[in-house]
């Protein structure tokens, strides 16, 4: 990782991130009216499921985000030669991920063939790094600071690549849904990436941000073009790619709550990996009314989402629901800043003055957002104690378990310190302490609905 401060900004080099954020604007939002005429031509359409009257839509729309990440990499290959290496990588990962996409769009993978198919991607990353083409540096953690990792973490690699192209393409479906979600992301992860000081996450978010505020514009309700795989795998990668080259992976997990929350109620619901159609066949989450208002489907072994979590408490038109999903997804972001803060105080000394202003204006928004959008007063709440209690663990394997001098279990070809086995292995528990409130809050919320309108 370069830092910022490294490569002294100067107004010619701030002026050029301002042209790659146009570039990368006007390629992706030019291109976009053709590929939908291209892929109306060809009868790439898929029908909106959330609307009765059922209309047409132009598929594989993440083509544009594609397009326009490889123009606005070649201008960075002409004006950041330093980061060309890493540049060449994000760029075939992000072409691989989206001719998987593009061919789950025509021939429809099969989800295990999907996810092992992305791995494979994050392979590139894993060998290009092995190889010494590029430097992956290990995790830094809030109040734990720089994991040792030397040999475990660079094999890790293409999970965390599978973990966030499929988290990104699990939360899809309405207009505006995973292209709103994943801008506010990495909006986010570019005002962490200044907190940082990382350069490789600041020029990368740039970039992506600008591809998906492009397409945005066109999928927000109503939906003129839908991403298909080619866009949700491709911005799961951008996003990967912008954690592992910034050093921002911990950040990226923490802006992305609700997809990975969303992914983990949808994988235990249906009990392993499965194609969207055939789950929602039998077993939609949610129900179509004849006015266009959406409800939460009360089947016992319905699929259980996100949206069918925030549809508890009432039905929802598909603009209402976007939105309080974007909101979640924005208070998440907020708890990723302040964890930015938190991992630069891990090697510098903390700002007692700061960090107080900080809790002080999260506290406020949140207030704010609860008072503006009660619906979400509960999800919002359960996000941030989860958060708060992962924070008290990571002070705890800090003080209790990082420091003791453990052997390592030996599994042959790689080596695990039993400090950092025990570490993860306290998560599981507190993971599914965490689902089995959620499911029984969902049901009481539906009891509290029915008894209402009884």
């Amino acid at each position: 990782m370069i830092f910022i401060t490294q490569i002294n900004l100067s107004l010619l080099e701030i002026f050029y991130l301002i042209l790659l954020f146009f570039l990368g604007f006007s390629i992706t939002y030019f291109i976009m009216p053709y590929i939908i005429r291209f892929m109306k031509k060809k009868g790439y359409i898929g029908i909106d499921i959330h609307k009765n009257s059922k209309p047409e839509v132009a598929e594989s729309g993440g083509l544009s985000m594609v397009f326009g990440f490889l123009g606005g990499s070649i201008f960075l290959l002409i004006f950041f030669i330093d980061f060309s290496n890493e540049i060449i990588i994000i760029c075939l990962t992000i072409l691989l991920s989206g001719l998987i996409g593009y061919l789950d769009d025509r021939i429809k993978l099969r989800s295990r063939y999907k996810v092992g198919l992305t791995l494979f991607t994050g392979l590139l990353i894993f060998f290009a790094n092995f190889f010494g083409f590029i430097n992956i540096e290990n995790p830094t953690f809030p109040i734990i600071g720089k994991m040792r990792l030397t040999i475990i973490y660079p094999i890790l690699i293409p999970l965390i690549v599978t973990v966030f192209t499929n988290t990104v393409n699990m939360l899809e479906g309405y207009n505006g849904e995973g292209s709103g979600t994943c801008l506010i992301a990495v909006g986010v992860l570019l005002i962490c990436s200044i907190i940082i000081n990382t350069s490789e996450g600041l020029i990368f978010s740039i970039l992506s941000f600008s591809i998906i505020l492009a397409f945005f514009l066109f999928n927000k309700y109503p939906a003129k073009v839908f991403p298909g795989d080619i866009g949700t795998l491709s911005m799961g990668a951008m996003i990967a790619c912008i954690a592992l080259f910034g050093s921002l992976e911990i950040i990226a997990l923490i802006v992305l709550l609700t997809h990975i929350f969303n992914s983990f109620y949808y994988i235990i619901s249906a009990k392993g990996f499965f194609e969207s159609t055939e789950i929602h066949r039998f077993r939609d989450d949610i129900i179509l009314m004849k006015d266009d208002f959406i409800k939460a489907s009360e089947e016992k072994n319905a699929l259980f989402t996100l949206p069918r979590l925030i549809l508890s408490k009432g039905p929802l038109k598909e603009p209402q629901l976007v939105k309080y999903l974007h909101i979640l997804t924005f208070l998440c972001g907020f708890l990723a800043i302040f964890s930015a803060f938190l991992i630069r105080w891990t090697n510098e000394s903390i700002n007692y003055v700061l960090m107080m202003v900080l809790i002080i204006v999260i506290c406020f928004v949140y207030i704010l957002f609860f008072f503006l959008f009660p619906r979400i007063i509960d999800l919002s709440i359960h996000i941030v104690v989860l958060f708060v209690v992962m924070i008290i663990l990571l002070v705890l394997v800090d003080r209790f378990i990082i420091s003791l001098s453990l052997n390592e279990l030996n599994l042959g070809f790689i080596q695990i310190p039993y400090n950092i086995l025990i570490s993860v292995l306290l998560i599981i528990p507190i993971i599914l302490i965490w689902y089995k409130i959620t499911i029984r809050y969902f049901w009481n919320q539906i009891h509290k609905k029915n008894n209402m309108t009884s």
